[in-house]
């Protein structure tokens, strides 16, 4: 860690320039190589200088640095080796002049410093900070204007030094201020958690003997220790005649030719009797000065950036209050009782021995106001508030995340009383048996252990950690025990009257043409939407008011467009179509456009479909009313192409509620355990977006009756059971209807047909012949026929025929139209005759035989 190495090393290449010799440093202690000015044995006798012994450093820029002088037996003369960061403090670059002095004046220890940290350093804990910084730079000399460069768990840092006061009272303060981004900049291009020496520095070598008629910049080093014994008057060399301006080594290959035309110029001078006369610069520092040094007993007191950023912290936080917040007004009761109280009134909790809570979380989906909560207790109750981004806090550097938490908990409790909002709880404090890292558990028991020291103090009820996550069952269950966060609280996806309160709230500040019958209706319909969604909803409605208002009229001023940019019901309407719930982005399903009246004949069994999913949202009061709930699930069988899964398409377009469609064979996994997460995903997606329906097309691959499954794992047997406690477990299923199709019901185990899962089981038979003549008159709307078509006797002909068969009839008819002539315009009654010799009905009588002896068997009634 020596300055340059010497011409032979350097002369091989650039290769060489970055090797130093590790040997000098081997018997100077580790907390002191940082602070090493390496000089040659024959400068350190000139300048009267000790080994070990500290020495001044001033630069042209009027920056001083003390060092501590280190022999280096090979080094070249006139030169001082120093590192990268006391080079950025002295604002040098390698080649350009320095000042030497030895420090023979007394040194005292320093009573107080004044720091000033950088933006990026703010967030370190200042009173650990301080101690450490003690500790590492003991017995360091330090000057206003310095930078103290170190490495705190792992992290460099940058401190400047703003003023300092000695134990004898004496004030230093900086003289004249330098551009601080420009000092910060030259800081931060260095690594200054390197330990490596940087290239050396010319030495300006001074001395005062003699008369000079004009300045130089460099005499023999044997005249130093008389430069620096006498003080003189100030004189700047000129620039013309120092050689350190004509050309400044770029490489190390170029320092030992520099070396020796500096001595050779030197030397002459010297034998013209030209011997330059030099000081400390104007307003510096004397080696004969007090100096002052770090101790044990200084006061490190930290300034600057930090305070500026905290002061403004609050400014960005907007204000939020309880009348802003719509839909959760029992919500809002209970945190009145639980939190508000005990902060406002602290000594009734006191006097009654009532422990306050110490915590609160509110969990729940995303967009449903835990964050907006938060913000308002904090400015209706006049807490400080102090949010906790979970992912943001944490650092890679070891301990740095658990000390910013120990400092937020302290400012916290200085600035009572006060909440601490932590954001995202499970990524800062998942479960630890599943921890990625040992951060992770460290951080956890960090939080644990703060939450247990809240009113210790003497204050308690008067600081408050509110947590907020969409994932409870993720966090640490020790964090959820009494003591830490003693309240759960439940933020859901609001109903109906939410959802009005809500957009009620939002359309309050815009200027909209909504009567309250209307807005009700637009927010039964708004399934799933939680607040953020509706919000994007007005959002989207304004911009399609002011879309609307610009295609009229293009040319209109400002103040003309906002009186008539209106919302209407119509542009509402238009955004709810555009923005879909959040919690269905991911399992969004493209619902097909089919209707009832699609859908041929089977009048019962839509009966049955109406007053299983439909009834009861239209008619909840009609079901209190008679004190029943309604079915739980659907279960349509009968033949194949006999439009089950046509049905269920309607149903979903019909009521309007969010339609899951879900295929038996895609849940199952080969992993172990994965087949029944997915059944479970699927019911809390479905809770998420209540009212819904979760349809399960060919449900005999997912549910086989138990026992008979041909596979070894067993994972059959081990999905019906997830999809048997997900419909009636200790966990009730509300507002989510199942609806599920098979055409082998035998094969369905006993335990998903009883009453309370599957409650209506409903045989979807071969169309008869009213339904199959409405069938054709469906496909012949779009398909034109001829006039000899008699559609009795297709309806005829087409017996035991299903419905997708008939299709595939009028189909066929219509190929065979075109193969005769590709410009045919109608379909013939002898294109059906051939169409029907060339599709036949393919269920057999021993299929639909199977059937009537299943309702028989299983009692449910006749087909």
């Amino acid at each position: 860690r020596s300055g340059p190495p010497s011409r032979s090393a350097a002369s091989r290449g650039g290769a060489a320039a970055g090797a130093h010799d590790r040997r000098t440093d081997e018997k100077v202690p580790k907390r002191c190589r940082s602070l090493l000015a390496q000089l040659s044995l024959n400068t350190m006798k000139s300048v009267g200088v000790c080994i070990g012994r500290p020495v001044l450093l001033s630069s042209s820029a009027g920056q001083h640095e003390v060092c501590i002088a280190w022999p280096v037996g090979t080094f070249p003369a006139r030169k001082v080796g120093l590192q990268k960061c006391t080079l950025a403090s002295l604002r040098l670059k390698a080649g350009e002049e320095v000042m030497l002095q030895p420090v023979t004046g007394p040194i005292l220890q320093a009573d107080e410093v004044q720091l000033s940290l950088r933006q990026e350093d703010s967030v370190l804990n200042t009173e650990e900070l301080s101690s450490f910084i003690v500790r590492t730079l003991d017995g360091k000399i330090v000057l206003p204007g310095n930078t103290l460069s170190l490495t705190y768990f792992g992290r460099s840092c940058s401190l400047k030094v703003e003023s300092l006061r000695g134990v004898d009272g004496r004030l230093l303060e900086q003289n004249s201020p330098q551009a601080e981004d420009e000092a910060t900049a030259s800081l931060n291009s260095y690594n200054l958690s390197s330990s490596s020496l940087d290239l050396s520095l010319h030495l300006s070598l001074l001395s005062i003997e003699g008369q000079d008629k004009g300045a130089s910049t460099s005499t023999p080093s044997k005249l130093l220790s008389k430069a620096f014994s006498t003080p003189s008057r100030t004189e700047t060399p000129s620039s013309s005649d120092s050689p350190f301006h004509r050309g400044v080594p770029s490489t190390l290959e170029d320092f030992g030719e520099c070396v020796d035309n500096l001595a050779d110029e030197a030397d002459c001078r010297a034998g013209q009797g030209q011997p330059p006369v030099s000081t400390a610069p104007s307003g510096g520092h004397a080696g004969t000065d007090t100096f002052y040094c770090i101790s044990a007993c200084t006061k490190l007191r930290f300034g600057g950036k930090k305070a500026t950023e905290e002061d403004a912290e609050p400014s960005s936080i907007p204000r939020v209050t309880y009348s802003m917040i719509g839909g959760l007004s029992s919500q809002l009761d209970t945190i009145k009782e639980t939190i508000e109280l005990p902060l406002r009134h602290p000594e009734l909790f006191k006097n009654y021995g009532i422990p306050p809570p110490r915590g609160v979380l509110l969990y729940g989906p995303p967009g449903t106001g835990k964050t907006m909560i938060g913000r308002a207790i904090a400015n209706e109750v006049g807490a400080h508030m102090t949010v906790i981004n979970g992912p943001e806090i944490m650092s890679k550097y070891y301990g740095e995340t658990e000390a910013r938490l120990r400092q937020i908990f302290s400012e916290a409790t200085q600035r009572q009383p006060a909440i601490i909002f932590i954001d995202e709880l499970d990524a800062l404090c998942p479960k630890r048996e599943g921890a990625q890292n040992e951060v992770e558990k460290r951080v956890v028991a960090s939080l644990l252990t703060l939450m247990d020291g809240i009113g210790s103090e003497g204050h308690a009820g008067q600081l408050l950690v509110l947590g907020a996550t969409n994932r409870p069952h993720a966090l640490d269950p020790a964090l959820r025990r009494p003591g830490r966060f003693d309240k759960e609280l439940e933020v859901g996806v609001p109903g109906s009257a939410d959802r009005a309160d809500i957009l009620r709230k939002l359309l309050s500040s815009m200027a909209c043409r909504v009567t309250s019958e209307e807005l009700r209706e637009l927010a039964d319909g708004a399934h799933g939407y939680v607040g953020a969604d509706l919000s994007a909803v007005c959002k989207e409605a304004g911009l399609n008011a002011l879309r609307r208002v610009l295609a009229s009229s293009p040319r209109l001023s400002d103040k003309e467009m906002m009186d008539l940019v209106t919302v209407t019901l119509s542009d509402l309407q238009l955004a709810m179509s555009q923005v879909k719930p959040s919690a269905m982005r991911e399992v969004a399903v493209d619902v097909p456009k089919v209707c009832w009246s699609d859908i041929g004949g089977m009048e019962e069994v839509k009966l049955k479909l109406k007053q299983a999913v439909e009834w009861p949202l239209r008619h909840p009061e009609a079901f209190s009313r008679m004190g029943i709930q309604p079915p739980k699930g659907v279960l349509l069988y009968g033949p194949p192409g006999c439009s089950k899964t046509m049905i269920a398409k309607a149903l979903a377009n019909e009521s309007g509620l969010n339609f899951l469609a879900i295929k038996g064979p895609e849940l199952l996994s080969k992993y172990v355990g994965e087949s029944e997460r997915a059944v479970q995903e699927v019911f809390r997606k479905a809770r998420a977006v209540a009212p819904s329906i979760v349809f399960f097309d060919e449900i005999d691959a997912l549910a086989g009756e138990r026992g008979h499954s041909s596979r070894s794992s067993g994972v059959g047997d081990r999905v019906l059971a997830q999809l048997l406690t997900e419909m009636d477990g200790v966990e009730q299923l509300r507002d989510v209807t199942v609806l599920a199709a098979t055409n082998r019901p035998d094969m369905i185990d006993k335990a998903l047909m009883r009453p309370g899962r599957l409650d209506r089981i409903v045989y979807v038979p071969l169309p008869d012949a009213s339904t199959r003549a409405e069938i054709f008159r469906l496909q012949f709307i779009s398909m034109p026929v001829g006039p000899d078509v008699d559609l009795d006797d297709l309806v005829e002909k087409t017996e035991k025929y299903s419905g997708a068969e008939i299709t595939a009839v009028c189909r066929e008819a219509a190929l065979l139209a075109l193969q005769e002539d590709i410009k045919a315009q109608r379909v013939a009654a002898g294109h059906f005759g051939r169409a029907l010799e060339a599709v036949k009905p393919r269920i057999p009588d021993s299929l639909i035989q199977s059937y009537i002896s299943y309702q028989q068997r299983a009692a449910l009634g006749p087909c």
